[in-house]
């Protein structure tokens, strides 16, 4: 079996055969996975005749780990699309800090939204509220859109349920209460950094002119209306705290029950993720009352099996390759190399995200990609799970620009906005984010420790 300097020669030619397959031969995220954790597994020396093995074994935990609870995910963000729950969390961050800090009514108003619900469809859904406000405040529309998509990104990336941070966690083996705690602080610096870039006054003086109000409007109150007949409040944030707190309650129940007892025996049933999660799917089939019926619960229910199809099967094939490498020795190797060198270990699994995510554009991918690589590499950077998981959450979203599908969803949906404001506002602004997280995270390293 390869060793040493010869098997980080065949991890480099594996990283850049992704690259190649998936962003100039254009080939399925899932195929290329498999394909390379194959041809990896040949390179690397490994025993022919357990090749398949290994990969068919890395894809199946890695599912079986992870894959309901993204589904899950994917069907609530789903039902909050179509309901109108997240106008009702947009009018609830507008109240709340009032129509002088549209901005920042915008950043938690994405850090909310896209929680459950995937960036590209969380910025169509929300850019409608941005564009009122700037129509009915004066606020330059790049300010109000780049504080909506700093939070939709810091969120999308670093907490669960967003499916992406969820097969992280899957492949890192990390407890995701634990993630969603480090990734609800990691994204917080993420999300102001880079809304404090898009409301700096380079970019309001520079970019001054404000949005034309269409199809939507605000009353005197600042309150967002629409067509539809907007869920409550109540349910609107339920069916996204809820889970999130059974999540965390049972991760840190341990600490102060004992393993036996009754009382943590429920506690790890309930805030199991699939169990935390199908309360939350029951939350949100309630927010729309009049429209709960079979037809339509089929319909909500196929569309998150479909939308989640592609990320669970992708994270599968990313477990597969991630059980290639650790049959191997490069992530020990490659672990004590860079160890050596100074640089703090938590700026490794980002750095190779970044740039995994720069090539190729996509989060999740990148996510699940990166994730892979640097799970068998983290006993020797001396890294616990979740704090890994945060490091490639932030480099997955850093610099994000024309590769990207999200970097046109933004401009398009700005007025077409043209190319060098897209680049000043979502790839600098992204840069600051990714920047501002993963020093929070080399922070809380220290003192979340394996």
């Amino acid at each position: 079996m390869s060793t040493g300097p010869i098997a980080l020669v065949v991890l480099a030619c594996c990283i850049a055969l992704l690259i190649v397959m998936i962003c100039k031969w254009k080939i399925h995220p899932f195929f290329t996975l498999i394909i390379v954790a194959i041809l990896g597994g040949l390179a690397f020396g490994l025993d022919h005749g357990q090749i398949i093995g290994i990969v068919t074994k890395g894809f199946g935990d890695t599912i079986g780990s992870i894959g309901i609870v993204i589904v899950l995910g994917c069907a609530i963000g789903i039902i909050l699309e179509e309901t109108g729950g997240a106008f009702v969390l947009a009018n609830t961050m507008l109240k709340l800090v009032g129509k002088k800090r549209s901005g920042l009514a915008m950043s938690l108003t994405g850090y909310l939204v896209s929680i459950p619900v995937f960036s590209d469809s969380a910025f169509v859904i929300m850019s409608p509220v941005a564009r009122a406000l700037s129509a009915r405040s004066g606020i330059p529309l790049v300010c109000l859109a780049g504080c909506l998509n700093a939070g939709i990104l810091a969120t999308h990336a670093m907490v669960p349920p967003t499916p992406g941070p969820i097969a992280a966690a899957g492949v890192f083996g990390a407890d995701l209460g634990m993630v969603i705690l480090i990734g609800l602080c990691a994204a917080i610096p993420y999300t102001l950094v880079a809304s404090l870039w898009s409301n700096s006054r380079y970019l309001r003086n520079k970019y001054p002119y404000v949005a034309k109000m269409e199809n939507i409007s605000a009353d005197d109150d600042f309150e967002i209306k629409t067509d539809k007949n907007l869920p409550s409040k109540f349910l609107s944030f339920g069916c996204i705290l809820v889970p999130v707190f059974l999540i965390c309650i049972s991760s840190f129940a341990s600490l102060f029950l004992s393993a036996d007892s009754e009382a943590m025996k429920w506690l790890t049933f309930i805030g199991s993720p699939v169990v935390a999660l199908m309360v939350g799917l029951v939350i949100a089939l309630f927010l729309d009352p009049k429209r709960l019926n079979r037809n339509q619960v089929y319909e909500w229910f196929s569309a998150g099996v479909e939308k989640s199809g592609f990320i669970v099967l992708a994270t599968g094939a990313a477990g597969a390759f991630g059980n290639i490498l650790r049959s191997t020795d490069v992530g020990n190797y490659l672990g004590e190399l860079i160890a050596g060198t100074g640089l703090p270990s938590v700026f490794v699994p980002f750095i190779i995200t970044a740039l995994i995510m720069a090539a190729q554009g996509s989060a999740t991918v990148s996510l699940m990609t990166g994730a892979a690589i640097t799970a068998p590499m983290i006993g020797a950077l001396g890294l616990h799970p979740a704090i890994a998981t945060m490091a490639v959450a932030a480099g997955a979203t850093f610099a994000t620009h024309a590769n990207c599908s999200h970097f046109w969803v933004v401009t398009k949906m700005c007025d077409d906005m043209p190319l060098d404001e897209g680049y000043r506002l979502v790839t600098v602004g992204t840069a600051l984010g990714g920047l501002a997280s993963i020093l929070m995270v080399w922070i809380l390293s220290f003192i979340i420790v394996p």
